[in-house]
């Protein structure tokens, strides 16, 4: 049986929020310095990790978690408000919008680049068991020293977010308010728990525990339940550029590790994370964005970014080989610049031709699953 196309009602939208996705490509960004500061480190390029891309990583993807718990819970409490909610359309459309792309990256750079390269058939079974079963961060969790296509961990986080947000919901009884309380605090509790048992010897590492990133969803979800009090003239002051100006060159300071080492224990860490983390996306859904720009280039950036991010690993190792290949060491201070930027050039145009080409067919049949627009 066909399922009803749904055609989103007239007027019944979250709005579109460019600020939004261009801070998805400046998280994208934010990860690809840190991989590839990583990788210049593995490869005996630089003597030791920068201490500014080692932190990047981690809290820009932290920021993807919130960006993602915004924008779904907007929709979701749209849907609500206008008896719209239907939990088939809302699988439906996860499915459509991350499965086509993550699937190919798991052919190519999980089975077929391993077999040509002659890896061992138990290795490339094992990491697609994993990866075909959304469970890479399980494999990462009980052993960290895998060698898979690691960054679809993250990817799996979010499926299994996913996966049990219609139940909590039920829960809850559609109380998104109470339910984001629940996240986060369950969320919290989560990390330390888990980091303690890391600590002590006696469990798996918390940083792929899927349930503790119910931490940075929640803070996405309870942005979005109060986002017209955020975009309001209420916080005209908490969110002038000035403030924007004041509170991003304290974030650079911290994320590139210029504050004293207690800065950076776990518990402050975690809850800088979120604060700073929910700071920029209510930043970015305000007309007054620092880094706003115009809806064409932003639309695109925020298109790419998901491809983005799964392909930059790939383009970092080939550009690392090309350059030893022709002799080129890098050298100098720079080299944790240049390379982080060029690496970012070469992943935008291959996420660009993976968007157009292959993402963008599978997307228009999200549209038939939607009752509300976002964009």
């Amino acid at each position: 049986m066909c399922a009803k196309k749904i055609v989103p009602t007239a007027g019944l939208s979250v709005g579109y929020f460019p600020g939004l996705d261009i801070l998805r490509f400046i998280c994208a960004t934010g990860v690809i310095f840190h991989h590839t500061t990583e990788l210049l480190y593995e490869r005996n390029l630089i003597t030791k990790p920068v201490a500014a891309q080692t932190l990047t990583g981690t809290f820009f993807l932290d920021v993807f978690f919130i960006i993602s718990g915004f924008l779904i819970s907007a929709i979701l409490m749209k849907e609500v408000e206008n008896d719209k909610y239907n939990l088939k359309n809302f699988y439906l459309r996860r499915i459509i919008r991350i499965w086509p792309l993550y699937f190919l990256i798991v052919l190519l750079f999980v089975v077929l680049v391993p077999v040509l390269k002659h890896s061992p058939a138990e290795i490339i079974k094992t990491n697609a068991c994993y990866a075909m079963g959304f469970s890479v961060n399980f494999q990462l969790m009980f052993n960290e020293a895998a060698k898979t296509y690691s960054v679809l961990w993250s990817v799996c986080v979010e499926e299994h977010i996913y996966l049990f947000l219609p139940f909590l919901l039920f829960v809850f009884k559609k109380n998104f308010k109470w339910l984001s309380v629940f996240m986060i605090v369950s969320g919290l509790i989560s990390w330390f728990y888990f980091s303690g048992l890391y600590s002590s010897g006696k469990g798996p590492s918390a940083y792929y525990n899927s349930i503790c990133y119910f931490y940075y969803f929640g803070i996405g979800m309870l942005l979005a339940y109060f986002r017209s009090h955020i975009a309001s003239l209420k916080f005209k002051l908490f969110f002038s550029v000035l403030t924007q100006l004041i509170v991003y060159l304290f974030l650079v300071f911290y994320v590139f590790s210029f504050l004293p080492e207690g800065f950076y224990a776990f518990p402050v860490w975690l809850l800088f994370c979120g604060f700073f983390g929910a700071y920029l996306v209510a930043a970015a859904i305000r007309a007054n964005f620092l880094f706003k720009l115009p809806i064409i280039p932003s639309r695109f950036a925020g298109n790419i970014s998901y491809a983005l991010y799964l392909i930059h690993i790939v383009i970092i190792n080939v550009l690392i080989n090309y350059l030893l290949k022709k002799n080129i060491h890098p050298e100098g201070a720079t080299v944790v610049l240049w390379i982080p930027l060029a690496a970012t050039l070469f992943s935008a145009v291959v996420a660009t031709l993976l968007y157009y080409l292959y993402e963008k067919p599978f997307l228009k049949f999200k549209k038939k699953f939607s009752s509300v627009a976002n964009k």
